[in-house]
């Protein structure tokens, strides 16, 4: 027999069935009646965090649940559900929009998505039949990167972190393992405490990569002893706080003489200033989302 083509409604009705399901009356036996609608689609609404705030979300960066969605229906109704939110048996075409709650914590930002390359909220879009629309909100957080200053690591409170494992021959061998200058731009490989102390106590920036030295030696040792995190992202660099450290070393075993006028000194000042900053407790986006908590819905 020949093929017929169905018409296009057909079709439509074809691939969106609806089900209602109830229980018959003085019997345990299940009824359902089944009716088409050719105009239905659905929406999934799905929350990320994004760890370095690109607005797209990449390999490994999680989903967050419990962040609430508002769904708006072009008739004007309404209805709250939390991420991963879907909503189906929705009237196709446009008018619908979706808004994300914002969180009581003042520390969380909006990446995605974008329009324009800004982030929205709401974000307007359409509904299609028989097809299901996938909406990506992205956010980060931010707080401080724990780090400490040279000035800390010079004290007695940085020496006794340095030898919280009873020596400090770690230490001074992963500070030896950098390219690491003093103010001539020679090699300078701590042997001892002391030496590391006054090392860092001359820093100068006369020879920049001196300076650079000092800030990259105390960022050195807050990642070892746990009060920075080497892979939180930091937005000024748009990198991670182990590429800057990279770099900063990078830098400095190609270039260990940076005086006034050289043409790699204004590269390490920013390096510098970047790891400076970070020693002071600079804001990051953790690896891990922070903690979000939402105002009930009035």
């Amino acid at each position: 027999m020949k093929n017929i083509p169905q018409p296009r409604r057909a079709r439509l009705a074809a691939c969106c069935v609806l089900i209602v399901g109830g229980l018959a009356t003085g019997a345990a036996v299940a009824q359902t009646t089944t009716t088409t609608n050719p105009y239905a689609g659905s929406v999934v609404v799905k929350k990320f965090y994004d760890a370095n705030a690109n607005g797209i979300r990449d390999t490994g960066e999680p989903f967050l649940t419990g962040w609430p969605m508002t769904l708006t229906r072009p008739n004007g109704t309404a209805s709250t559900r939390n991420s991963t939110a879907i909503w189906t048996g929705l009237t196709g075409g446009p008018g619908y929009s979706v808004l994300e709650g914002t969180p009581v914590q003042t520390n969380w930002v909006q990446t995605a998505p974008r329009v324009n390359g800004a982030p929205v909220n709401p974000k307007n879009f359409s509904i299609v039949p028989c097809k299901t629309v996938t909406i990506y909100f992205g956010n980060y957080c931010k707080k401080g990167s724990g780090g400490r200053t040279p000035g800390y690591w010079s004290n007695q409170n940085g020496e006794a972190r340095m030898n919280d494992g009873g020596e400090m021959a770690t230490e001074l061998g992963l500070l030896s393992s950098l390219n690491l200058v003093g103010p001539d731009g020679a090699a300078f490989d701590p042997l001892d405490y002391g030496g590391f102390r006054t090392w860092l106590l001359g820093g100068n920036a006369v020879n920049m990569a001196y300076m650079l030295s000092v800030h990259l030696a105390a960022m050195t040792l807050n990642v070892e002893s746990g009060l920075v995190d080497g892979d939180a992202y930091f937005l000024p660099c748009k990198c991670t706080i182990q590429e800057l450290m990279d770099d900063a070393d990078a830098s400095l075993g190609l270039y260990p003489n940076t005086p006034s006028g050289h043409a790699q000194r204004a590269n390490q000042a920013t390096l510098k200033n970047w790891l400076d900053q970070l020693n002071n407790g600079a804001l990051v986006i953790p690896t891990t989302p922070c903690s979000r908590t939402f105002a009930p819905a009035s």
